[in-house]
């Protein structure tokens, strides 16, 4: 196995200009972590000055390195292999943003939406990280999804599920890549003229311009851009305002990305403070909305509570009314589904999304199981109480069939099929007003078929797509059996 000093390297997770990105293993204790290296491309190499990246490379550790804030990745060790290049070692996470909303190199295709109040606690963070950067006189210069990683974060475990229409605590955001961040008055040294600092879309017109004159409000442009993305799925400059492309947000949201997304840095939130003070105002603002949609009545033909498939005046427990008699049958056994061809065989659209959502027919049989009426499958309501790796998703499962769990036997991991029964399409404004037949703790799902040797399929209820991740990854597992 190669090594990079005294770290074991476990495979690539991405490579850039300067260099590139690895899982590694810590010595001695196994613990996984994200090594970064110096290797700059030959176009780079070619064109700046050797010594001058190595300068900014330890820089950008030493800046990470300085930073104590739960929005800010640690950085746990800096040295240089065996041939004299330099890296550091920093905290890893399998998700990160631009994952979560299925961004791709073509930065100006649409990508998936996020919750509302998802997509306002990541903007929270994030601009809690920066105003921490700022702080120190440090401008990030980078902002974006794919530099935002994404820390499960699920309440506590008291050996009780929590209340399913409680709202559960989401990820934590910790901002990565320093790269291209600058101390405050800092005049770059070592970049080729001309080169481009920040990433298309995400970086504010004046750093394009002249990067070194920008501020702490290139950052607040950044987060803008960024928080309009997980809301409607597209850019700002595509000249359409938010309440146009994500029903249910009004003029008070337009107004908001119309100053944070503004060519002219003095007409934006003046700094990360002012920008979270604005969020806060925005996230009260939305409960309020929310709570007046939630209030309109039904429409006709809509008494049915599609959260739980049975009558509004019905209880947990009591007879269902069932959607449809037809059956559905979906794979059960396991299958080694490579990435080519993936989604044709699960059935998604290009955003990794089922092509085909039936409405919600579950009913509650107690509190720990939930039938689907369609297709006959009993579900956990919840699912393991903690993020486990793939091998303990396994383990898991086999725990739940030999105890035979709720008096019923089988308990199993489900496939990407059956699991895809469980997500709902783009819905209407009313769907956040309906209540949650599922837990809502168990939002990342291990299905029981593998993409590789080391890699396997799982399913984001939350945000309903399919993707992959290492099985050294930590989600949930929730069982299903066909057994009464």
């Amino acid at each position: 196995m190669r090594a990079i000093g005294r770290y074991a390297i476990l495979g690539l997770l991405g490579r850039g200009g300067m260099g590139a990105v690895y899982k590694a293993a810590m010595p001695r204790t196994g613990r996984v972590v994200a090594l970064k290296l110096l290797a700059p491309s030959e176009l780079l190499a070619a064109a700046a000055d050797a010594e001058a990246l190595r300068k900014g490379f330890f820089r950008e550790a030493a800046l990470m390195a300085g930073i104590r804030h739960p929005g800010v990745a640690q950085v746990l060790d800096v040295d240089e292999d065996a041939t004299g290049r330099p890296f550091f070692v920093m905290e890893y996470y399998c998700n990160n943003l631009g994952a979560a909303l299925g961004e791709s190199y073509r930065v100006e295709e649409p990508t998936r939406r996020l919750g509302v109040e998802r997509s306002l606690s990541i903007a929270q963070q994030l601009a809690g990280a920066l105003a921490r950067l700022h702080h120190e006189g440090i401008i990030h210069r980078d902002v974006k999804p794919f530099n935002m990683m994404l820390a499960d974060n699920p309440p506590a475990w008291s050996g009780v599920e929590p209340d399913a229409e409680a709202l559960c605590p989401g990820d934590e955001v910790k901002l990565i890549d320093f790269g291209l961040s600058r101390l405050r008055g800092e005049v770059e040294a070592g970049r080729p003229r001309g080169a481009v600092v920040g990433s298309p879309y995400y970086a504010a017109p004046e750093q394009e311009a002249d990067p070194d004159s920008a501020d702490e409000r290139a950052d607040v442009f950044s987060a803008g851009v960024t928080l309009f993305r997980c809301l409607t799925g597209r850019l700002p400059q595509e000249g359409q305002p938010a309440s146009a492309l994500r029903p249910g947000l009004d003029a008070r949201f337009d107004a908001f990305f119309a100053r944070c997304c503004h060519e002219d840095p003095a007409r934006r939130p003046s700094s990360a403070p002012a920008l979270l003070a604005e969020l806060a105002e925005l996230a009260g603002h939305w409960r309020g909305l929310r709570a007046a949609i939630c209030a309109l009545p039904p429409e006709p033909g809509m008494e049915m509570d599609m959260g739980t498939g049975m009558e509004p005046d019905s209880k947990p427990g009591a007879a269902a009314k069932p959607e449809t008699k037809i059956k559905i049958a979906l794979r059960s056994q396991p299958v080694r589904q490579p990435l080519r061809g993936a989604r044709g065989r699960f059935g998604l659209d290009d955003l990794w999304r089922p092509k085909t959502c039936a409405p919600e027919r579950f009913c509650a049989l107690d509190a720990a199981t939930v039938r689907d009426e369609a297709t006959g499958l009993v579900w956990e309501r919840g699912g393991s109480p903690y993020a486990v790796s793939f091998a303990g998703a396994r383990a898991y499962a086999e725990k739940r069939k030999a105890e035979r769990f709720a008096g019923r036997g089988g308990w199993r991991l489900p496939t990407v099929d059956e699991l895809c029964a469980l997500l709902l399409s783009q819905a209407d404004p009313l769907r956040m007003c309906q209540a949650l037949v599922f837990s809502p703790v168990q939002r990342r799902l291990w299905s029981a078929d593998e993409k590789s040797f080391t890699a396997a399929w799982y399913v984001d209820a939350e945000h309903g797509f399919v993707w992959w991740q290492d099985t050294t990854c930590e989600f949930f597992a929730r069982c299903v059996t066909s057994e009464d």
